[in-house]
């Protein structure tokens, strides 16, 4: 079978995705077919993909829960590799994964289905997603074999060729395995309502007149896996809302009523409604369809209709805006413009935001220099680092700024940004080193590479956890950086 693939990222490619695909499909006799949709369920085909739920690589590989994700454990047992040569390899992890789903496939005396029949597969692939509850087992199925009913288009090249995809019944297999219809949802286009578990939420009465902002995340990870995550009782932290990349389909998890986990702010959590978004802050051009655009603003119109949330950009907000902020989605790769167009509100075009750590003599690992004063030069406006080691100048138009920091024993430090466009948040991060103050002009220190998803914070006292974030880096070395945290995490236990 020959199956018509995007070109997969030199950096992590050894030979040809579709290839890899072909000849892990032969070897282990399953459909290639799946092995297409699960990666693109999964991760787009991003073998560096790294959730905000310890997944890894194409298919989400899990290291500790094999009963949330597909087990990396039994992967390497299975293949015979070790979990660190698996995830360095995108070839074996294709492998990894034609092996899983043939092991959850075998019959009692060891027979598979017929790779070209696609519906008898469809008990395995429930397996395979390790979700636990019949909700999440549908979802993740439902969506797999409406890839294969459809196609995948991205970059306007079919990935699964439609010669290639056979009539399937698995559909109506999955109507006899369904849940009952879930409870009515607050905004009538989402398909269901999934509770997230009751640890990962507030159970409030809110009215209308206390919703006063809508809140925009990205996952950093699949809609499938972050709408099990939200149900995931250690996962302390939830939004209302999760909105798929594909198709734009919505489930929500939280009642508006109650208060979800998501700002990181727990004011901002009182105050707002959370959405989360499929995918990756540093693949928008993957992740950010129209689709998910158009279905998120229609969401977010409801949601500000109903609760009289003006549509602009002090109340429409994404997660790097809220105070205290630790994190960057939906990332400067998200359309602002785009969407309050959507909207029909004021994008505003003096609403960017620029903020950075300030930190002693290393922005990655020295300790945040809380109180310190930074000056933005171009408008004289000066502000306090906060708790957090933060600062920020809001309601930017484009253009290039210079940012000088000062404190009490150490030299003066600075940083230049450029401003590309008026909405978005940009980052100019300065580490100052011990001494006396001394101008020492414009100096950029790069971008720090904290968490790029969400983190919840819930009520006074409550534990703070990651929620739906993660690191992720742009290149194998981020990649290869990923190994060796795993595997020093192994050793030490």
């Amino acid at each position: 079978m020959s199956l018509s693939l995007l070109v997969f990222a030199a950096a992590v490619q050894a030979a040809p995705l579709d290839l890899a695909i072909e000849q892990a499909a032969e070897t282990h006799e399953v459909p290639a077919a799946l092995l297409v949709a699960l990666a693109f369920e999964a991760s787009h085909f991003d073998a560096q993909a790294a959730s905000a739920w310890g997944g890894y690589g194409l298919y989400d590989f899990r290291e500790d829960d094999e009963s949330f994700g597909p087990g990396i454990e039994r992967v390497s047992a299975l293949l015979g590799q070790s979990p660190d040569n698996i995830m360095a390899s995108p070839e074996l992890q294709v492998q990894g994964a034609a092996a899983l789903l043939a092991w959850h496939a075998e019959g009692p005396q060891g027979a598979l289905p017929d790779p070209d029949d696609l519906s008898a597969w469809a008990p395995a692939v429930m397996a395979f997603s390790g979700r636990q509850e019949p909700e999440h087992q549908a979802l993740f199925v439902s969506y797999i074999y409406e890839l294969l009913e459809e196609g995948i288009d991205a970059a306007e090249a079919k990935l699964i060729p439609q010669e290639h995809v056979h009539s399937i019944d698995a559909l109506d297999w999955l109507d006899r395995v369904l849940p009952p219809p879930m409870a009515s949802t607050d905004y009538s286009g989402a398909v269901t309502f999934t509770s997230a578990h009751s640890s990962n939420y507030s159970d409030y009465s809110r009215g209308t007149s206390e919703i006063n902002y809508v809140i925009i995340h990205t996952v950093q990870g699949s809609y499938s896996g972050c709408i099990s995550w939200f149900a995931n009782s250690s996962a302390n932290v939830s939004a209302h809302y999760v909105v798929r990349s594909s198709d734009g389909q919505v489930t929500q998890m939280v009642r508006e009523e109650d208060v979800g986990w998501h700002a990181g702010n727990w004011s901002y959590n009182e105050q707002s409604v959370g959405i989360e978004h499929e995918g990756y802050v540093d693949d928008p051009g993957k992740w950010y369809t129209t689709a998910m655009y158009s279905s998120s603003a229609a969401l977010t119109s409801d949601i500000a209709d109903r609760n009289s949330i003006p549509l602009d950009r002090t109340h429409i907000i994404g997660h790097v805006e809220v105070p205290g902020a630790t994190h960057t989605d939906p990332g400067t790769g998200w359309d602002w413009s785009t969407y309050m167009d959507l909207l029909g509100g004021d994008a505003d075009l003096a609403d960017a935001t620029l903020l950075g750590v300030v930190a002693d003599g290393d922005i990655y690992n020295g300790e945040r220099l809380v109180g310190a004063q930074a000056k933005l030069v171009e408008t004289g406006e000066t502000v306090s680092v906060d708790s957090d080691g933060y600062y920020r100048f809001t309601k930017l138009s484009p253009g290039e700024y210079t940012v000088q920091t000062t404190m009490d024993g150490y030299q003066t430090g600075s940083c230049t940004q450029t401003v590309e466009t008026g909405s978005g948040s940009w980052w100019c991060s300065i580490a100052m080193d011990p001494g006396e103050s001394q101008d020492t002009g414009p100096v950029d220190t790069g971008t720090p590479q904290g968490d790029t998803g969400d983190s919840g914070v819930g009520p006074p006292g409550a534990r703070v956890a990651l929620g739906c974030s993660a690191v992720r880096g742009n290149s194998g070395l981020a990649f290869f950086a990923l190994a060796g945290l795993l595997l020093l995490r192994r050793r030490r236990s």
